[in-house]
């Protein structure tokens, strides 16, 4: 049955943790006005109401048949559109293998893939000399979220050891609590030492509680939220001088892409996104044939 696969395939946490996490997306990286990211919430928390696990397709339709006989039209094609804009938001972040509302109908939100930036407006965003605290801490979790791919949850639940200095590793925990090792590379390392020897223990000293031993703190000394991060990479891009979309998923996408495109194969990028399945990396196949198609039209006689 559906419903059993996308429970399957979905990692451990609550379909309400996974719909919070949706629409800090909206609101923070979207830039969804409040007023949709409240309407979403309605038509989502509808769905998932005492639900333990994803709803499948057949469950989804059902619920949409229902609502046709007790709203308007319009109210329906949106709520198949938080629905659909919700479930394609898990596909992407490795949540669930599969999407199972491909084609539903009502698509408003059909968000693509956020555009890979290009190496150098990558560089524009990571090449620069920071002036305060606050930009060592910031230039360290950029080189974080492009070095090593992390979603911003597992960026947040980073640790003072999570960093393997000696191997060049980062020690993340990703969907379901899953543990995995991820490459860093040297200057993103260096950031992260900076930051860790000069920067946080000052932050440390000005918290009410003690943080344990939480890598990324805020000026008050606390653990960062989902928000604060996204606002960072905007900020960054806006400093940079960036026209196109950044977002932290952005940057994750980058990284893939930039890897692929240099002849990374699929399974070892999977392994560094941590995707329970190939068929979620997939869709980074699209970068070699655009490569393709370019060498050829760049090489081929009659290109």
């Amino acid at each position: 049955m559906q419903t059993d696969a996308v429970s399957q395939g979905m990692s451990a946490g609550s379909p309400q943790q996974a719909m919070a996490d949706f629409l800090v997306h909206l609101g923070a990286e979207l830039q969804v006005s409040r007023h949709t990211v409240a309407a979403y919430r309605n038509d989502l928390e509808r769905l998932l109401r005492a639900e333990k696990s994803l709803p499948g397709r057949e469950q989804i339709d059902r619920h949409l048949g229902k609502l046709l006989h007790s709203h308007a039209p319009a109210s329906v094609a949106r709520a198949a559109a938080a629905i659909r804009g919700f479930y394609r938001f898990l596909h992407a972040e490795g949540e669930v293998d599969g999407d199972v509302t491909e084609g539903l109908l009502g698509p408003k939100l059909e968000q693509k893939l956020p555009k890979a930036l290009t190496r150098r407006n990558i560089a524009k965003l990571l090449d620069r000399e920071p002036s305060t605290d606050l930009s060592v801490r910031d230039l360290a979790i950029l080189h974080v979220l492009y070095a090593t791919g992390c979603r911003v949850s597992e960026v947040l639940g980073l640790r003072t050891t999570s960093i393997i200095e000696e191997h060049r590793l980062v020690r993340a925990f990703g969907k379901g609590n899953k543990e995995r090792l991820v490459p860093i590379a040297d200057s993103a390392l260096a950031w992260v030492e900076r930051y860790r020897t000069a920067v946080r223990p000052k932050l440390r000293t000005r918290a009410l509680r003690d943080p344990g031993d939480v890598l990324f703190l805020s000026r008050t000394g606390r653990p960062l939220d989902r928000v604060r991060i996204y606002q960072i990479v905007k900020q960054a891009a806006n400093e940079a001088g960036l026209t196109m979309a950044c977002s932290p998923h952005a940057l994750r996408h980058s990284f893939a892409t930039h890897l692929v495109a240099g002849g990374a194969d699929l399974r070892s990028v999977q392994e560094m996104l941590g995707h329970a399945s190939l068929q979620t990396t997939q869709v980074y196949t699209h970068v070699d044939h655009e490569r393709l198609r370019s060498m050829h039209q760049k090489l081929h006689p009659r290109g």
